[in-house]
Protein backbone atom coordinates (compact mmCIF):
# COMPACT_ATOMS: atom_id res chain seq x y z
CA UNK A 1 0.00 0.00 0.00
CA UNK A 2 2.81 2.42 0.92
CA UNK A 3 4.60 1.71 -2.36
CA UNK A 4 1.37 2.37 -4.27
CA UNK A 5 0.94 5.73 -2.53
CA UNK A 6 4.54 6.66 -3.23
CA UNK A 7 3.90 6.02 -6.92
CA UNK A 8 1.06 8.53 -7.14
CA UNK A 9 1.90 11.87 -8.82
CA UNK A 10 0.99 13.79 -5.65
CA UNK A 11 3.61 11.97 -3.64
CA UNK A 12 6.18 11.84 -6.43
CA UNK A 13 6.01 15.61 -6.72
CA UNK A 14 6.29 16.12 -2.96
CA UNK A 15 5.69 19.84 -3.44
CA UNK A 16 3.37 19.63 -0.43
CA UNK A 17 5.69 17.45 1.62
CA UNK A 18 6.22 19.95 4.49
CA UNK A 19 2.44 20.20 5.00
CA UNK A 20 2.03 16.45 4.61
CA UNK A 21 4.83 15.73 7.10
CA UNK A 22 3.34 18.22 9.56
CA UNK A 23 -0.09 16.56 9.22
CA UNK A 24 1.35 13.07 9.83
CA UNK A 25 3.37 14.38 12.78
CA UNK A 26 0.37 16.09 14.35
CA UNK A 27 -1.70 12.94 13.92
CA UNK A 28 1.07 10.91 15.53
CA UNK A 29 1.26 13.24 18.52
CA UNK A 30 -2.53 13.24 18.91
CA UNK A 31 -2.44 9.44 19.19
CA UNK A 32 0.52 9.50 21.62
CA UNK A 33 -0.98 12.26 23.78
CA UNK A 34 -4.34 10.46 23.82
CA UNK A 35 -2.67 7.20 24.87
CA UNK A 36 -0.70 8.86 27.68
CA UNK A 37 -3.74 10.77 28.96
CA UNK A 38 -5.87 7.61 28.79
CA UNK A 39 -3.31 5.70 30.87
CA UNK A 40 -3.18 8.50 33.44
CA UNK A 41 -6.99 8.55 33.68
CA UNK A 42 -7.05 4.76 34.01
CA UNK A 43 -4.67 5.18 36.94
CA UNK A 44 -7.02 7.77 38.47
CA UNK A 45 -9.96 5.36 38.05
CA UNK A 46 -7.99 2.57 39.73
CA UNK A 47 -7.18 5.02 42.52
CA UNK A 48 -10.87 5.81 43.09
CA UNK A 49 -11.92 2.18 42.81
CA UNK A 50 -9.33 0.38 44.91
CA UNK A 51 -8.22 2.89 47.55
CA UNK A 52 -11.00 1.61 49.91
CA UNK A 53 -9.58 -1.92 49.49
CA UNK A 54 -6.11 -0.68 50.40
CA UNK A 55 -7.48 1.22 53.41
CA UNK A 56 -9.30 -1.91 54.57
CA UNK A 57 -6.15 -4.04 54.28
CA UNK A 58 -3.99 -1.51 56.14
CA UNK A 59 -6.58 -1.23 58.89
CA UNK A 60 -6.74 -5.01 59.28
CA UNK A 61 -2.94 -5.27 59.15
CA UNK A 62 -2.65 -2.74 61.97
CA UNK A 63 -5.37 -4.52 63.98
CA UNK A 64 -7.44 -1.30 63.90
CA UNK A 65 -4.88 0.38 66.17
CA UNK A 66 -4.09 3.25 63.79
CA UNK A 67 -6.20 6.41 64.26
CA UNK A 68 -8.28 7.42 61.19
CA UNK A 69 -6.03 10.40 60.45
CA UNK A 70 -2.88 8.29 60.69
CA UNK A 71 -4.41 5.69 58.35
CA UNK A 72 -5.27 8.36 55.80
CA UNK A 73 -1.76 9.76 55.97
CA UNK A 74 -0.25 6.32 55.41
CA UNK A 75 -2.48 5.76 52.37
CA UNK A 76 -1.60 9.21 50.99
CA UNK A 77 2.11 8.49 51.51
CA UNK A 78 1.92 5.14 49.74
CA UNK A 79 -0.09 6.39 46.75
CA UNK A 80 1.81 9.67 46.40
CA UNK A 81 5.28 8.15 46.79
CA UNK A 82 6.51 9.17 43.26
CA UNK A 83 5.94 12.84 44.12
CA UNK A 84 9.20 12.79 46.10
CA UNK A 85 11.13 12.21 42.85
CA UNK A 86 11.42 14.06 39.56
CA UNK A 87 8.87 11.69 38.05
CA UNK A 88 6.59 12.17 35.08
CA UNK A 89 2.88 11.29 35.12
CA UNK A 90 3.40 7.75 33.86
CA UNK A 91 5.57 6.93 36.87
CA UNK A 92 2.48 7.52 39.04
CA UNK A 93 0.52 5.12 36.82
CA UNK A 94 3.42 2.65 37.03
CA UNK A 95 3.39 2.85 40.86
CA UNK A 96 -0.40 2.63 41.23
CA UNK A 97 -0.55 -0.46 39.02
CA UNK A 98 2.01 -2.13 41.31
CA UNK A 99 0.21 -1.10 44.53
CA UNK A 100 -3.21 -2.21 43.26
CA UNK A 101 -2.07 -5.29 41.32
CA UNK A 102 -3.55 -7.77 43.79
CA UNK A 103 -6.96 -6.06 43.57
CA UNK A 104 -7.28 -5.81 39.78
CA UNK A 105 -9.58 -8.11 37.86
CA UNK A 106 -8.32 -10.07 34.88
CA UNK A 107 -9.32 -7.46 32.29
CA UNK A 108 -7.68 -4.63 34.21
CA UNK A 109 -4.50 -6.69 34.47
CA UNK A 110 -4.45 -6.91 30.67
CA UNK A 111 -4.32 -3.12 30.55
CA UNK A 112 -1.22 -3.29 32.75
CA UNK A 113 0.34 -5.76 30.30
CA UNK A 114 -0.29 -3.29 27.45
CA UNK A 115 1.22 -0.52 29.59
CA UNK A 116 4.32 -2.69 30.12
CA UNK A 117 4.61 -3.26 26.36
CA UNK A 118 4.37 0.50 25.75
CA UNK A 119 7.23 1.08 28.20
CA UNK A 120 9.36 -1.33 26.17
CA UNK A 121 8.54 0.63 22.99
CA UNK A 122 8.67 4.09 24.57
CA UNK A 123 12.20 4.92 23.40
CA UNK A 124 11.56 4.30 19.65
CA UNK A 125 8.15 5.99 19.96
CA UNK A 126 9.86 9.10 21.34
CA UNK A 127 12.47 8.85 18.60
CA UNK A 128 9.80 8.88 15.86
CA UNK A 129 8.06 11.82 17.53
CA UNK A 130 11.34 13.71 17.64
CA UNK A 131 11.82 12.98 13.95
CA UNK A 132 8.59 14.82 13.18
CA UNK A 133 9.44 17.67 15.53
CA UNK A 134 12.89 18.30 14.07
CA UNK A 135 12.26 17.30 10.46
CA UNK A 136 12.94 20.83 9.17
CA UNK A 137 16.27 21.16 10.99
CA UNK A 138 17.59 17.64 11.35
CA UNK A 139 20.07 16.26 8.77
CA UNK A 140 19.62 19.16 6.33
CA UNK A 141 16.03 18.20 5.45
CA UNK A 142 14.78 21.74 4.91
CA UNK A 143 17.68 22.77 2.68
CA UNK A 144 17.42 19.60 0.59
CA UNK A 145 13.71 20.23 0.08
CA UNK A 146 13.99 23.91 -0.84
CA UNK A 147 16.88 23.41 -3.28
CA UNK A 148 15.22 20.42 -4.95
CA UNK A 149 12.10 22.53 -5.47
CA UNK A 150 14.00 25.57 -6.77
CA UNK A 151 12.99 27.77 -3.84
CA UNK A 152 16.34 27.64 -2.05
CA UNK A 153 18.46 30.64 -1.14
CA UNK A 154 22.18 31.29 -1.00
CA UNK A 155 21.96 30.62 2.70
CA UNK A 156 20.60 27.14 1.96
CA UNK A 157 23.45 26.55 -0.49
CA UNK A 158 25.98 27.61 2.13
CA UNK A 159 24.40 25.20 4.64
CA UNK A 160 24.64 22.36 2.12
CA UNK A 161 28.29 23.12 1.34
CA UNK A 162 29.12 23.27 5.04
CA UNK A 163 27.36 19.94 5.59
CA UNK A 164 29.27 18.33 2.71
CA UNK A 165 32.56 19.37 4.25
CA UNK A 166 31.55 18.03 7.67
CA UNK A 167 29.90 14.85 6.32
CA UNK A 168 31.74 13.83 3.12
CA UNK A 169 30.22 10.33 3.17
CA UNK A 170 26.60 11.58 3.04
CA UNK A 171 25.52 11.31 -0.63
CA UNK A 172 22.18 13.18 -0.66
CA UNK A 173 23.63 16.65 0.07
CA UNK A 174 26.10 16.06 -2.79
CA UNK A 175 23.16 15.34 -5.06
CA UNK A 176 21.36 18.43 -3.79
CA UNK A 177 24.38 20.61 -4.52
CA UNK A 178 24.62 19.08 -8.00
CA UNK A 179 20.95 19.91 -8.65
CA UNK A 180 21.58 23.47 -7.48
CA UNK A 181 24.59 23.75 -9.83
CA UNK A 182 22.58 22.40 -12.76
CA UNK A 183 19.82 24.95 -12.15
CA UNK A 184 22.46 27.71 -12.50
CA UNK A 185 24.21 26.16 -15.49
CA UNK A 186 27.15 24.63 -13.63
CA UNK A 187 26.84 21.22 -15.29
CA UNK A 188 30.55 20.39 -15.18
CA UNK A 189 30.63 20.92 -11.40
CA UNK A 190 27.45 18.84 -11.11
CA UNK A 191 29.07 15.95 -13.00
CA UNK A 192 32.02 15.95 -10.58
CA UNK A 193 29.69 15.94 -7.56
CA UNK A 194 27.50 13.18 -9.00
CA UNK A 195 30.50 10.98 -9.74
CA UNK A 196 31.48 11.34 -6.07
CA UNK A 197 27.90 10.44 -5.24
CA UNK A 198 28.04 7.23 -7.23
CA UNK A 199 31.29 6.24 -5.52
CA UNK A 200 29.37 6.42 -2.23
CA UNK A 201 26.12 4.88 -3.53
CA UNK A 202 26.80 2.97 -6.76
CA UNK A 203 23.33 1.39 -6.84
CA UNK A 204 21.28 4.57 -6.72
CA UNK A 205 19.33 5.08 -9.94
CA UNK A 206 18.42 8.67 -9.08
CA UNK A 207 22.07 9.72 -9.01
CA UNK A 208 22.70 8.05 -12.39
CA UNK A 209 19.65 9.87 -13.78
CA UNK A 210 20.96 13.25 -12.65
CA UNK A 211 24.41 12.41 -14.00
CA UNK A 212 22.76 11.69 -17.36
CA UNK A 213 20.98 15.06 -17.29
CA UNK A 214 24.22 16.91 -16.52
CA UNK A 215 26.17 15.04 -19.23
CA UNK A 216 23.43 15.66 -21.79
CA UNK A 217 23.63 19.39 -21.03
CA UNK A 218 27.37 19.24 -21.70
CA UNK A 219 26.75 17.56 -25.06
CA UNK A 220 28.22 14.22 -23.96
CA UNK A 221 25.39 12.15 -25.43
CA UNK A 222 27.07 8.73 -25.34
CA UNK A 223 27.99 9.05 -21.66
CA UNK A 224 24.53 10.44 -20.93
CA UNK A 225 22.84 7.47 -22.62
CA UNK A 226 24.96 5.08 -20.58
CA UNK A 227 24.04 6.89 -17.34
CA UNK A 228 20.31 6.75 -18.15
CA UNK A 229 20.61 3.06 -19.08
CA UNK A 230 22.33 2.35 -15.75
CA UNK A 231 19.52 4.15 -13.92
CA UNK A 232 16.87 2.16 -15.78
CA UNK A 233 18.70 -1.12 -15.14
CA UNK A 234 18.88 -0.41 -11.41
CA UNK A 235 15.19 0.58 -11.25
CA UNK A 236 13.38 -1.01 -14.21
CA UNK A 237 10.01 0.15 -12.90
CA UNK A 238 10.84 3.84 -13.20
CA UNK A 239 9.08 5.76 -15.99
CA UNK A 240 11.28 8.82 -15.46
CA UNK A 241 14.51 7.09 -16.47
CA UNK A 242 12.98 5.60 -19.62
CA UNK A 243 11.47 8.97 -20.52
CA UNK A 244 14.82 10.75 -20.13
CA UNK A 245 16.47 7.99 -22.16
CA UNK A 246 13.97 8.56 -24.96
CA UNK A 247 14.71 12.31 -24.92
CA UNK A 248 18.46 11.82 -25.28
CA UNK A 249 17.93 9.31 -28.08
CA UNK A 250 15.63 11.79 -29.81
CA UNK A 251 18.22 14.56 -29.49
CA UNK A 252 20.74 12.32 -31.29
CA UNK A 253 18.12 11.48 -33.95
CA UNK A 254 17.96 7.84 -32.91
CA UNK A 255 14.16 7.78 -33.24
CA UNK A 256 13.91 3.99 -33.17
CA UNK A 257 15.46 3.74 -29.69
CA UNK A 258 13.51 6.82 -28.57
CA UNK A 259 10.19 5.20 -29.56
CA UNK A 260 11.31 1.91 -28.01
CA UNK A 261 12.06 3.61 -24.68
CA UNK A 262 8.71 5.43 -24.70
CA UNK A 263 6.98 2.14 -25.48
CA UNK A 264 8.62 0.47 -22.48
CA UNK A 265 7.53 3.39 -20.28
CA UNK A 266 3.97 3.28 -21.65
CA UNK A 267 3.74 -0.39 -20.78
CA UNK A 268 4.31 0.62 -17.15
CA UNK A 269 1.93 3.61 -16.95
CA UNK A 270 0.47 4.96 -20.22
CA UNK A 271 -1.43 7.84 -18.58
CA UNK A 272 1.65 9.21 -16.84
CA UNK A 273 3.73 8.90 -20.02
CA UNK A 274 1.10 10.83 -21.94
CA UNK A 275 1.18 13.53 -19.26
CA UNK A 276 4.99 13.76 -19.51
CA UNK A 277 4.91 13.96 -23.32
CA UNK A 278 2.27 16.70 -23.26
CA UNK A 279 4.30 18.66 -20.71
CA UNK A 280 7.44 18.21 -22.82
CA UNK A 281 5.66 19.53 -25.91
CA UNK A 282 4.57 22.69 -24.05
CA UNK A 283 7.98 23.46 -22.53
CA UNK A 284 9.71 26.57 -23.84
CA UNK A 285 12.62 26.70 -21.42
CA UNK A 286 14.57 23.91 -23.12
CA UNK A 287 14.54 21.70 -20.02
CA UNK A 288 13.55 18.37 -21.52
CA UNK A 289 14.93 16.11 -18.81
CA UNK A 290 13.26 15.27 -15.52
CA UNK A 291 15.24 15.90 -12.35
CA UNK A 292 13.82 13.77 -9.55
CA UNK A 293 12.90 14.95 -6.09
CA UNK A 294 14.05 13.02 -3.03
CA UNK A 295 11.70 10.00 -2.71
CA UNK A 296 9.26 9.92 0.20
CA UNK A 297 10.90 6.92 1.84
CA UNK A 298 14.27 8.69 1.79
CA UNK A 299 12.72 11.88 3.15
CA UNK A 300 11.35 9.89 6.08
CA UNK A 301 14.66 8.07 6.47
CA UNK A 302 16.55 11.36 6.80
CA UNK A 303 13.92 12.65 9.21
CA UNK A 304 14.36 9.68 11.49
CA UNK A 305 18.15 9.44 11.13
CA UNK A 306 19.77 9.87 14.57
CA UNK A 307 21.44 13.19 15.24
CA UNK A 308 22.12 15.59 18.13
CA UNK A 309 18.92 17.61 17.61
CA UNK A 310 16.77 14.52 17.24
CA UNK A 311 18.28 12.91 20.35
CA UNK A 312 17.69 16.03 22.41
CA UNK A 313 14.06 16.26 21.25
CA UNK A 314 13.47 12.54 21.86
CA UNK A 315 14.91 12.79 25.38
CA UNK A 316 12.68 15.80 26.11
CA UNK A 317 9.57 13.98 24.89
CA UNK A 318 10.42 10.94 27.00
CA UNK A 319 11.05 13.12 30.06
CA UNK A 320 7.61 14.74 29.70
CA UNK A 321 5.95 11.34 30.11
CA UNK A 322 8.41 9.56 32.42
CA UNK A 323 11.38 11.59 33.58
CA UNK A 324 13.52 10.36 36.48
CA UNK A 325 15.77 8.09 34.37
CA UNK A 326 17.38 8.26 30.95
CA UNK A 327 15.41 7.24 27.85
CA UNK A 328 17.98 4.61 26.95
CA UNK A 329 16.95 2.65 30.04
CA UNK A 330 13.29 2.30 29.06
CA UNK A 331 13.76 -1.40 28.26
CA UNK A 332 15.11 -1.99 31.77
CA UNK A 333 12.11 -0.17 33.26
CA UNK A 334 9.81 -2.46 31.28
CA UNK A 335 11.73 -5.51 32.46
CA UNK A 336 11.54 -4.29 36.06
CA UNK A 337 7.77 -3.85 35.84
CA UNK A 338 7.37 -7.28 34.24
CA UNK A 339 9.47 -8.84 37.02
CA UNK A 340 7.49 -7.05 39.74
CA UNK A 341 4.20 -8.22 38.22
CA UNK A 342 5.55 -11.77 38.08
CA UNK A 343 6.52 -11.65 41.76
CA UNK A 344 3.22 -10.03 42.81
CA UNK A 345 1.37 -12.77 40.95
CA UNK A 346 2.81 -15.31 43.41
CA UNK A 347 1.29 -13.59 46.45
CA UNK A 348 -1.83 -15.57 47.50
CA UNK A 349 -5.11 -13.95 46.47
CA UNK A 350 -6.48 -14.14 50.01
CA UNK A 351 -3.89 -11.58 51.10
CA UNK A 352 -5.79 -8.86 49.24
CA UNK A 353 -9.26 -7.54 49.96
CA UNK A 354 -11.74 -8.19 47.19
CA UNK A 355 -15.09 -6.53 46.66
CA UNK A 356 -17.83 -8.89 45.54
CA UNK A 357 -19.18 -7.95 42.11
CA UNK A 358 -22.65 -9.18 43.15
CA UNK A 359 -23.33 -7.92 46.70
CA UNK A 360 -20.53 -5.34 47.16
CA UNK A 361 -19.15 -6.81 50.39
CA UNK A 362 -15.43 -7.07 51.09
CA UNK A 363 -14.00 -10.55 51.45
CA UNK A 364 -10.73 -12.46 51.57
CA UNK A 365 -11.94 -15.98 50.82
CA UNK A 366 -13.96 -16.22 47.63
CA UNK A 367 -13.81 -17.02 43.95
CA UNK A 368 -14.43 -15.47 40.56
CA UNK A 369 -17.51 -15.54 38.39
CA UNK A 370 -17.63 -17.10 34.93
CA UNK A 371 -16.84 -13.63 33.54
CA UNK A 372 -13.69 -13.37 35.65
CA UNK A 373 -14.96 -10.86 38.24
CA UNK A 374 -14.59 -11.30 42.05
CA UNK A 375 -17.41 -13.04 43.91
CA UNK A 376 -17.74 -13.89 47.61
CA UNK A 377 -18.51 -17.45 48.68
CA UNK A 378 -22.13 -16.65 49.60
CA UNK A 379 -22.88 -15.18 46.18
CA UNK A 380 -21.05 -18.08 44.54
CA UNK A 381 -23.23 -20.47 46.53
CA UNK A 382 -26.40 -18.69 45.42
CA UNK A 383 -25.14 -18.74 41.85
CA UNK A 384 -24.75 -22.52 41.91
CA UNK A 385 -27.97 -23.37 43.81
CA UNK A 386 -31.18 -24.17 41.91
CA UNK A 387 -33.95 -21.62 42.50
CA UNK A 388 -36.27 -24.26 44.01
CA UNK A 389 -33.77 -24.71 46.87
CA UNK A 390 -33.93 -21.04 47.85
CA UNK A 391 -34.75 -20.67 51.51
CA UNK A 392 -35.23 -17.65 53.75
CA UNK A 393 -31.49 -17.05 54.19
CA UNK A 394 -30.84 -17.15 50.46
CA UNK A 395 -33.82 -14.90 49.79
CA UNK A 396 -32.41 -12.36 52.23
CA UNK A 397 -29.03 -12.51 50.52
CA UNK A 398 -30.70 -12.02 47.15
CA UNK A 399 -32.36 -8.89 48.51
CA UNK A 400 -28.97 -7.60 49.61
CA UNK A 401 -27.69 -8.14 46.07
CA UNK A 402 -30.62 -6.24 44.57
CA UNK A 403 -30.18 -3.36 47.02
CA UNK A 404 -26.48 -3.17 46.26
CA UNK A 405 -27.10 -3.09 42.52
CA UNK A 406 -29.55 -0.21 42.90
CA UNK A 407 -27.03 1.69 45.00
CA UNK A 408 -24.00 0.96 42.79
CA UNK A 409 -25.94 1.79 39.61
CA UNK A 410 -26.71 5.32 40.87
CA UNK A 411 -23.16 5.77 42.15
CA UNK A 412 -21.64 4.58 38.88
CA UNK A 413 -23.79 6.97 36.85
CA UNK A 414 -22.63 9.93 38.94
CA UNK A 415 -18.99 8.87 38.59
CA UNK A 416 -19.47 8.44 34.83
CA UNK A 417 -20.56 12.03 34.48
CA UNK A 418 -17.58 13.21 36.57
CA UNK A 419 -15.15 11.28 34.38
CA UNK A 420 -16.41 9.16 31.46
CA UNK A 421 -15.28 5.60 32.14
CA UNK A 422 -14.81 5.90 35.91
CA UNK A 423 -18.29 4.62 36.69
CA UNK A 424 -17.87 1.76 34.23
CA UNK A 425 -14.61 0.75 35.92
CA UNK A 426 -16.42 0.91 39.26
CA UNK A 427 -18.96 -1.72 38.17
CA UNK A 428 -16.40 -3.85 36.29
CA UNK A 429 -17.49 -2.84 32.78
CA UNK A 430 -13.87 -2.69 31.74
CA UNK A 431 -14.14 -2.53 27.95
CA UNK A 432 -16.84 0.13 28.09
CA UNK A 433 -14.71 2.10 30.55
CA UNK A 434 -11.62 1.83 28.37
CA UNK A 435 -13.39 2.99 25.20
CA UNK A 436 -15.02 5.95 26.97
CA UNK A 437 -11.78 7.04 28.60
CA UNK A 438 -9.98 6.86 25.25
CA UNK A 439 -12.66 8.94 23.51
CA UNK A 440 -12.71 11.47 26.34
CA UNK A 441 -8.91 11.72 26.24
CA UNK A 442 -8.96 12.25 22.48
CA UNK A 443 -11.60 14.98 22.84
CA UNK A 444 -9.53 16.74 25.52
CA UNK A 445 -6.36 16.57 23.41
CA UNK A 446 -8.16 18.03 20.39
CA UNK A 447 -9.76 20.82 22.43
CA UNK A 448 -6.62 21.81 24.33
CA UNK A 449 -4.09 21.58 21.48
CA UNK A 450 -6.17 22.24 18.38
CA UNK A 451 -4.26 19.35 16.82
CA UNK A 452 -1.17 21.57 16.46
CA UNK A 453 2.00 20.07 17.89
CA UNK A 454 4.28 20.91 14.97
CA UNK A 455 3.92 23.21 11.97
CA UNK A 456 5.17 23.22 8.41
CA UNK A 457 8.36 25.16 7.73
CA UNK A 458 6.58 26.62 4.68
CA UNK A 459 4.07 29.21 5.98
CA UNK A 460 0.39 28.63 5.36
CA UNK A 461 -2.60 30.91 5.90
CA UNK A 462 -4.89 27.96 6.61
CA UNK A 463 -5.65 27.61 10.34
CA UNK A 464 -7.38 24.36 11.17
CA UNK A 465 -7.06 24.66 14.98
CA UNK A 466 -10.61 26.02 15.37
CA UNK A 467 -12.04 23.17 13.30
CA UNK A 468 -10.09 20.58 15.33
CA UNK A 469 -11.18 22.10 18.65
CA UNK A 470 -14.78 22.13 17.46
CA UNK A 471 -14.46 18.46 16.48
CA UNK A 472 -13.13 17.69 19.98
CA UNK A 473 -16.06 19.53 21.60
CA UNK A 474 -18.55 17.63 19.40
CA UNK A 475 -16.85 14.33 20.33
CA UNK A 476 -17.08 15.17 24.05
CA UNK A 477 -20.73 16.18 23.68
CA UNK A 478 -21.62 12.95 21.86
CA UNK A 479 -19.80 10.96 24.54
CA UNK A 480 -21.79 12.55 27.36
CA UNK A 481 -25.00 12.07 25.41
CA UNK A 482 -24.09 8.39 25.09
CA UNK A 483 -23.45 8.21 28.83
CA UNK A 484 -26.87 9.72 29.47
CA UNK A 485 -28.56 7.22 27.16
CA UNK A 486 -26.61 4.14 28.31
CA UNK A 487 -25.43 4.38 31.93
CA UNK A 488 -22.75 1.94 33.13
CA UNK A 489 -25.23 -0.31 34.96
CA UNK A 490 -28.95 -0.40 34.28
CA UNK A 491 -31.35 -1.01 37.14
CA UNK A 492 -32.98 -4.40 37.07
CA UNK A 493 -30.21 -6.00 35.03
Amino acid sequence: MLQYLMGMPFFRDLSLWPFFAAAIGNGYFIVIATTILTLVLIGVCMLAKYTPNLVNDLENGANSELPPLGLKLWVALILGFPVFFDAGPLWFVFWWFIVFWGYLNIFEKRIVYVFTALIFMSSPLAHVGAGFLTYADNNLNREIFTINHAIGSERDEAAVESWIQAHPADPDPLNTKAVWDMERGGHAAAVALLRRNLDLAPNNGRYYNHLGVALASLGKSDESIKAFQNASTLEPGSIVYLFNLSRIYQSTFNFYEADRSIGRASALDPDEVRHLLDRDAKRKDGKRYIIEQVPLREQIGRQMKPGPQLKQAADSLWDLAFGLVDRSRSVYIGLTLALLLFLLGHIPEEKFTKRCNRCGKYYYAGSTSASGYPMCLQCLWIETKPKKQMNTVLTSKAEDIRSYRVKIAKQATKLEFVLPGMGSFHVNKTMKALSRLALFSAALVLILTGGSFISSFIPSDFDYAIVVRLAGAVLAGLLYWRIYKTPPLKLGV
